[in-house]
């Protein structure tokens, strides 16, 4: 019987695969159908499938595939994974090239017989010092990784490790210092924070934002107020002129003046006031609107004269100085 004929056999799971794409063809509709993008992804899925299907098929060997959903999910993760696969197949198999070639190129190596002579010749003749001076010489070419054991060969491979070894400790050394410089740094500017977040004098009042809203107001206020007034001394000014006659001019004149005067007076003054308002409004005017973002604001304006009060001290010293 030839393999694969019975049933479970790899022939009757590539018919089952066969019938499942033959099914999923059956199943496209007409739009499917004369779409060419919609046809493409399903020539790409059904091939997809062909590769999914004849690897299992290869690595059951004979065995039965067991059956899974067919979904988009499961060929993503089934195509992820044969491709994983296929890429440590690929690396086995360089690896063990690689390893029969090195076995193969130990085995044509040839020994002479003449050399192992000389080399226990002369280890047998060699004095405990010269032994000793040979293991040494031999022990560093190893370690300092040089070519050869010529002795200016190592004591050139020898300076230059020493010169990278220094420099890596002086490079350690500096790491250090600025490890520990910057962890001052940071347990100073620690202490700052929390003197910034504890001391009361770098915190708002707790009525500004009640004085910023009256004051707001009162600014408003008499500016209705100004427009008000200005409103009504132009329109007394015009009634005044139509109802003045030529011969009344001359009487009202003074009058009207001292009237004019008055209401000028009075203008300026609430003028005045409006101007303090708004300078003591200004001083208040780059502040956010909640209380505890002004807080923050009015503390990091505090720190900064703080640092412009040191600094045009520190310039006062080092002039005296």
């Amino acid at each position: 019987m030839a393999p694969g004929s019975s049933d479970g056999s790899p022939l009757s799971e590539d018919n089952k695969h066969q019938e499942h794409h033959r099914v999923e063809m059956d199943n496209l509709t007409p739009s499917d159908l004369f779409s060419p993008s919609k046809a493409r992804q399903q020539r790409a899925r059904a091939q997809d499938w062909a590769h999914i299907d004849s690897w299992l098929s290869y690595k059951y060997a004979g065995r039965t595939v067991p059956t899974f959903e067919r979904n988009e999910e499961t060929l993503k993760v089934l195509r992820e994974l044969s491709m994983a696969n296929e890429r440590a197949d690929e690396e086995r198999a360089i690896l063990e090239r690689v390893e029969r070639e090195a076995l193969k190129e130990l085995d044509e190596v040839t020994t002479n017989p003449s050399d192992a002579h000389i080399l226990s010749t002369l280890r047998a003749h060699l004095t405990p010092e010269g032994s000793t001076a040979l293991t040494a010489l031999a022990s560093a070419t190893i370690a300092l990784s040089t070519p050869s054991p010529d002795p200016q060969t190592l004591a050139h491979a020898l300076v230059s490790h020493t010169t990278t070894a220094q420099n890596l400790t002086n490079q350690l050394t500096l790491i250090q210092n600025l490890q520990q410089y910057l962890s001052k740094q940071h347990s100073l500017l620690r202490a700052q924070l929390h003197e910034l977040q504890t001391d009361p004098s770098f915190s708002a009042p707790a009525s500004l934002q009640r004085q910023t809203i009256e004051q707001t107001r009162q600014t408003k206020h008499l500016r209705s107020k100004i427009r008000e007034a200005e409103s009504q001394l132009s329109s007394l000014q015009s009634s005044h002129a139509r109802a003045m006659t030529p011969a009344s001019k001359n009487i009202a004149s003074a009058e009207a003046i001292a009237e004019m005067l008055e209401q000028q007076r009075a203008l300026g003054e609430l003028r005045e006031q409006v101007e303090a308002l708004e300078s003591e409004v200004e001083e208040f005017g780059g502040l956010p609107a909640d209380l505890a973002a002004a807080r923050k604001e009015v503390g990091r304006l505090e720190v900064k004269c703080d640092e412009v009060r040191r600094r045009r001290d520190e310039l006062f010293e080092g002039l005296v100085g």
